[in-house]
């Protein structure tokens, strides 16, 4: 079991990465998407069961966003929405005090996500990302820690890039 929750964390990275180099909007959010169902297996594998929910609530997250041009999905309820189950998740799933971390991380990606521009999506991904390296330090999850340090890594070249077109302009 433990090498199948490895496996799923080690392909999880991998989209982890490509998410946010990616330059567009929708394959960031498509990418994440993927990663979300494998990270969701991760934890589910190790016992971290609010990582897990939280995961499973990120694929509707992303799913709604990845709409957010349709009518249907670009309210803002779906934002305050998908808050308020963050919240209730942590809830339910209580760990203690560690749960906070995911929690607070997923509040961060919520907004980040609904941001139109890709250089918005990953400043507000960098707290978050931290949060979840802080919680899986302290799961013992290896591929989170190394998960989470790729994602700012791909971050900060989409950041430079970012900055890079904005000089170029």
């Amino acid at each position: 079991m433990n090498i199948i929750a490895q496996t799923a964390g080690v392909i999880g990275t991998a989209m982890i990465f490509f998410s946010f180099i990616a330059r567009k909007r929708r394959s960031i959010l498509l990418c994440k998407f993927t990663a979300d169902i494998l990270w969701m297996i991760h934890y589910l594998l190790i016992g971290a069961y609010s990582g897990a929910a939280l995961n499973v609530l990120a694929l509707g997250r992303e799913t709604v966003f990845y709409n957010k041009e349709k009518k249907w999905a670009s309210s803002r309820f779906w934002l305050y929405f998908i808050g308020a189950l963050t919240v209730g998740s942590c809830i339910l799933t209580w760990e203690g005090p560690l749960s906070l971390l995911p929690m607070i991380g997923s509040c961060c990606a919520v907004v980040s996500f609904w941001c139109t521009k890709p250089l918005h999506i990953r400043l507000l991904a960098i707290p978050a990302q931290t949060l979840w390296v802080i919680y899986g330090i302290l799961h013992g999850s290896i591929p989170t820690l190394v998960s989470n340090t790729i994602a700012m890594t791909a971050i900060g070249i989409g950041l430079y890039r970012d900055i890079k077109g904005m000089k170029k302009e």
